[in-house]
């Protein structure tokens, strides 16, 4: 089941200016190919536009660089849909790694847009601000993305979706905490 160069790139136009109908579309051609042809696109991008702005694309060690952002990227992608996966497992929505890995391989195409704010950056204050207030809205835009990506995998409502992204932090918070009440407790009763 092959796609075309020119569905390839209407698939990156929709998820960027039609997100919500991207996810909900019922025809896509699902290809794990393609989804990691995408993720090694935004890599691509991403760091070569970051490469061309702050002029390091002229050093020989760049193109080493570029290799390494499409290895983490693509590593981090990987590893990103293994965790949903499991985490969709235990509410008894698992067996859609296929779907979580596509979906979710288009969720960082906002990514390519980093590069040109930081040229913005360096224009002064009111350019700094500007790019950091528009850096958290590409994050923002991000998470709404792959809040879109587990809907589709996982047939969940938005607001599921939302807390399954959040829940790794809840998670985290909760055993930092139980971490050090008990490091603290053993700590206690080694020094009596």
């Amino acid at each position: 089941m092959g796609i075309t160069t020119e569905e390839f790139f209407e698939n990156i136009y929709s998820v960027i200016f039609s997100p919500k109908s991207f996810f909900e579309r019922n025809d896509m051609k699902m290809s794990v190919r393609l989804a990691l042809a995408t993720i090694i696109f935004v890599a691509f991008i991403s760091k070569l536009a970051s490469g061309i702005i702050d002029n390091s694309i002229r050093e020989p060690i760049f193109i080493l660089f570029l290799i390494w952002n499409i290895l983490k990227t693509t590593i981090f992608w990987f590893l990103t849909a293994l965790f949903f996966e499991y985490i969709g497992k235990i509410f008894d929505r698992g067996n859609n790694f296929e779907k979580i890995l596509f979906y979710s391989a288009f969720a960082p195409i906002p990514y390519i847009f980093f590069a040109p704010l930081n040229l913005i950056k360096t224009m002064g204050n009111l350019g700094y601000i500007l790019s950091v207030i528009l850096e958290l809205i590409i994050y923002f835009w991000i998470i709404i993305l792959y809040a879109y990506s587990l809907r589709a995998a996982y047939k969940l409502t938005i607001s599921r979706s939302f807390m399954l992204i959040f829940l790794p932090f809840i998670g985290s918070f909760f055993a930092i905490n139980w971490m050090i009440g008990f490091i603290s407790k053993i700590w206690y009763i080694f020094t009596i």
